[in-house]
């Protein structure tokens, strides 16, 4: 008798396995915010090396964040009263903005007397930052692979920078 099984289906017959879990439908939602946000800030990185061929730094910062004012006067508005206060909080932020003011500034400044593609490699390595102070601050730790995955991230952009 011959077996009307498939050629690559043992005799013995199939393992039943739970269904897999099921897939989201399309692309994740957080997928498409996160390509915007690249996108908007490769814009962002790139378009004052535009502006800062008729202005100086201190006058294109000036505006951007004349144009930050227009996007935070609608949110608060949009908010009704709604805007959260915290005590510790909201002078950190306002901290924050300094520290981003400063260094939009010294980045503008680079920008006006150096190569666009260099600087924003050079930058872009804030992350590396950022690892360093999760792991004195809040003893963030990172593995071998992951360490090897930073240098080499920081080798890149050496290599790029020229």
């Amino acid at each position: 008798m011959t077996s009307s099984l498939p050629e690559d289906i043992p005799p013995e017959g199939l393992a039943i396995h739970p269904p897999a879990p099921p897939l989201e439908q399309g692309v994740p939602r957080w997928l498409w915010l996160a390509l915007g946000a690249l996108f908007a800030w490769g814009f962002w990185a790139f378009l004052p090396k535009l502006a800062l061929q008729s202005m100086p730094p201190h006058s294109v910062i000036f505006y951007e964040a004349l144009g930050n004012l227009l996007v935070a006067v609608p949110v608060f508005i949009y908010l009704r009263g709604r805007l959260k206060w915290h005590g510790r909080t909201v002078p950190m932020a306002a901290f924050i903005s300094a520290i981003t003011v400063g260094a939009f500034l010294m980045y503008f400044f680079a920008l006006k007397n150096g190569p666009v593609a260099t600087i924003v490699t050079l930058t872009a390595l804030y992350p590396v930052v950022v690892i360093l102070l999760a792991r004195i601050f809040l003893k963030e730790k990172l593995n071998r692979l992951q360490w090897l995955a930073v240098a080499l991230a920081v080798a890149a952009a050496v290599l790029l920078a020229g």
